[in-house]
């Protein structure tokens, strides 16, 4: 977003931890909360999103012992509670844009997803119980669902990517629905999930598209190779 001229807000625990590329960047204003942004009130997180456009959350849990089963058990859909209030606080008079990362391991709350198999639905199910993350993640979909048609002031694409690797930007295709499961995932480049995110917050004609919607994107092996 900084590399197209936007210009942005972020709220961290600790400055230092920002990629040097971007530190003291003009267009970039950190605000440090070192409780994190959920311990701010609605009122407080509000005050920081007055006057934007658009939100991008991709919130992950830490993948260590503390991150799985210690607080916020709920990080991302308690994250995107506070954002939706903070919109219906402020009231903007065209809807916030929020933009976030989901999984390929949750589905479209319409049904309109392929239908799993049996292996898979069980393998979910577990991972479910024994891994709170996994319930964090497959709340935030269905509250966004919800949440979209009964507050005036929000519009969302939640991003479903499948496996994320690193590398540069590629040819990449986004879909409506589901094109694999866990078991035969496809790949998704980090660099590539930025990029359609950054087109959802500056390009109006691929927002207008995706809005409200959760799909699918995957890189084009093929044409990658």
């Amino acid at each position: 977003l900084l590399e197209r001229g936007v210009e942005v807000t972020v709220i961290v625990r600790s400055a230092d931890r920002l990629p040097a590329a971007v530190k003291g960047h003009t267009n970039l204003k950190v605000v440090v909360a070192p409780e994190g942004h959920l311990a701010l009130r609605v009122d407080e997180f509000a005050a920081h999103l007055r006057g934007a456009d658009a939100v991008v959350s991709s919130l992950g849990h830490n993948l260590t012992f503390k991150g799985v089963y210690f607080p916020p058990r709920m990080l991302c859909v308690d994250s995107v509670r506070l954002i939706c209030d903070a919109a219906r606080q402020l009231a903007p008079s065209t809807p916030l844009r929020l933009v976030v990362v989901s999984t390929e391991g949750v589905d479209r709350p319409d049904g309109a997803d392929p239908k799993r198999g049996l292996l898979e639905r069980l393998l979910l199910s577990v991972l479910w119980l024994l891994l709170p993350p996994i319930g964090d993640n497959e709340a935030v979909l269905p509250y966004l669902h919800t949440e979209a048609s009964a507050n005036p002031h929000v519009d969302f694409v939640a991003v479903r990517p499948s496996d994320m690797v690193d590398g540069d930007e590629r040819p990449y295709s986004v879909f409506a629905t589901l094109q694999n499961g866990i078991f035969n995932a496809g790949q998704s480049t980090r660099a590539n999930v930025g990029a359609f995110m950054a087109d959802l917050v500056t390009k109006t004609e691929v927002w207008t598209k995706w809005r409200n919607d959760c799909p699918q994107l995957l890189d084009d092996t093929k044409k990658a190779a």
